[in-house]
Parts: structure tokens; C-alpha cells; sequence
């Protein structure tokens, strides 16, 4: 017997031929006293190797996904949980507990994993991605600040050449999030690692070329255009907001050098634009209508 449930964006059916392993399912989702010392009985008895789902996700996987601080703590202050289980523990994609962490952004989740083991932040999956890899390209600032205090070399590559610059500007979860944070983002990354902006995958392509082949990079563009009619809803509110963003004005331009290498005179330049909210500019119109 078989049951598909949903976590956040991912879809996991889970096997409840053993009901054991349902159970485990179950109290790695829910932050409970008696679910914790559950899922320490069950460690303890079977090891938590048991795959619960299809995707290969053991009990960590959901511990992370879940969030489940406290069972990560009283896993490690009982001496149940190794840093090798830590590491060998994957699933179908070769993810680790903290690759589902970063994914999901559960920062205190990686910290108890930190206090176990420290060299769980170069693990690859079958891809070649590490966490820091799938933090960046999920958005999640603060699972990825984290991450690179483990991780001195921020220049490693994804087994097709991306890098976390790359994964910043075309991660899975891209279009979840407002454009601008994205980008933010993005910029953060280069400015603490200017050098990847030179760096291309095994397709040649930087991640400038990557964002300038993405038009719902820009806050510019819409789906909602004369050449898509009848591939899409017609949608006032989205409408309405396209021409208030050109009709607010840009309240200021910085324009950033950042040196790229060793050579001073390689540089890249940032702007970035950052206009009046509409509230803004609502309030700096209204004095000039009601004086005239």
C-alpha cells in the first residue's frame, strides 16, 4: 500500500508496507517529545538506513526536510547518529541530509549537522553538486552564508561546468521568488567571488549568458504580449502592474567596478537600479495636485 503526500514543492510517495517505517514518516514531520524519543527508539532499533519513500529518502532526509531540530540534537547527544552516517546516508539522486537542508533552507538543521560532522559541505550528489551548489540555486541566503564558513574553495563546479554563480540565476526555484532578491542575490555571490564571472560551463556559457537568455529575467518583460495571446490567461492585476513599473521612476543608478583576477584593469561593472515604491510615488505627486 502506497500514499502520496506533499512537502513544501516535492511530491514523495510513501511505502507503508512496513508500518514501522510509516510511523518514522510521520514523527519526522511533527516536533514532539514523544515524537523525538520515537525516532530514537527507531534508530536505535533499526539503524535508520530504511528508504521511506520512492526517491530513496531515509529518516534524516525528512528530518531535514522537516526541519526537526531537536531530533538531530538528541540523535547526537545520544551517540546515535555518526558523521559517516551523516555522509553515506543518500538517497536515489545521491543527496545528502544536508543537501534536503539547503534545499529547503532549514539553517538550524545544518548547524546540528555542523556539531557532528564538519565535512559534510563537499559531498557531491549525482550530479555534482554539493549543498552549497542547491542552496544557491534555491535562493537560500541564509543556509548559503552558513555554508561557506565550512567551505573554503566557493569555486567548484557542478559536473557540467556550472558554477554557484550559474546555479544563482538558474536554480529550480527561480521563479518563486521576486526578481530583484534574485538578483541581489546573485550580485552578492559575484561580489564575494568576483572571479566567476569569467567562469564558463562545459557548454561555454557564463552566467551573464545564462541571465541574458532568461527574459523573465527583467522586470520588463511579460508573458502577457500580442505574440502569446491564447497561451495565457489574460490577467488584469498582471497587467496593471507592468504599467505602473514604467511609469515609476528610477530613484537611483549605482554603478560598482569589481576587478576580475589578478589584473586591476579586468573589471566588471554592476548597476543597479533601484526605483520609487508606488507609495512613494503617490505621496511626492499628491502635494503638486492639490497645490494646483
Amino acid at each position: 500500500m502506497e500514499s502520496s503526500l506533499r512537502t513544501n514543492s516535492t511530491t514523495v510517495t510513501i511505502n507503508h508496507s512496513g508500518s514501522r517505517r510509516w510511523d518514522a514518516y510521520k514523527t519526522a514531520s511533527v516536533r514532539t517529545p514523544g515524537s523525538v524519543e520515537f525516532l530514537c527508539n527507531y534508530w536505535r532499533e533499526e539503524g535508520g538506513t530504511d528508504t521511506l519513500d520512492e526517491q530513496g529518502d531515509t529518516v534524516l532526509h525528512f528530518l531535514a526536510i522537516y526541519n526537526n531540530v531537536e531530533a538531530f540534537k538528541q540523535l547526537i547527544q545520544r551517540n546515535l547518529l555518526s558523521g559517516d552516517q551523516l555522509k553515506e546516508q543518500v538517497n536515489a539522486s545521491g543527496d545528502i541530509a544536508l543537501h534536503e537542508a539547503a534545499r529547503f533552507g532549514q539553517k538550524e538543521v545544518a548547524e546540528a549537522m555542523f556539531k557532528r560532522e564538519k565535512n559534510l559541505v563537499s559531498v557531491r550528489n549525482k550530479l555534482g553538486e554539493t549543498p552549497l551548489y542547491v542552496a544557491a540555486a534555491n535562493g537560500k541566503k541564509e543556509v548559503f552564508t552558513l555554508l561557506t564558513e565550512y567551505l573554503s574553495d566557493c569555486m567548484t563546479t557542478r559536473d557540467d561546468g556550472c558554477t554557484i554563480l550559474h546555479a544563482a540565476v538558474m536554480g529550480e526555484s527561480y521563479y518563486d521568488f521576486y526578481i530583484g532578491s534574485i538578483l541581489d542575490f546573485a550580485l552578492t555571490i559575484l561580489g564575494s567571488n568576483p572571479d566567476l564571472a569569467l567562469k564558463r560551463d562545459k557548454n561555454g556559457l557564463t552566467a551573464l549568458h545564462w541571465l541574458a537568455t532568461t527574459p523573465s529575467s527583467f522586470p520588463s518583460w511579460s508573458f502577457y504580449v500580442l505574440k502569446n495571446r491564447g497561451r495565457a490567461n489574460f490577467i488584469l492585476v498582471q497587467i496593471a502592474q507592468i504599467i505602473i513599473y514604467f511609469w515609476i521612476p528610477a530613484m537611483y543608478v549605482k554603478s560598482k567596478a569589481i576587478s576580475i583576477g589578478r589584473d586591476r584593469h579586468n573589471k566588471v561593472h554592476l548597476s543597479i537600479s533601484k526605483r520609487y515604491s508606488l507609495l512613494e510615488m503617490v505621496l511626492g505627486v499628491l502635494p503638486l495636485v492639490i497645490f494646483f
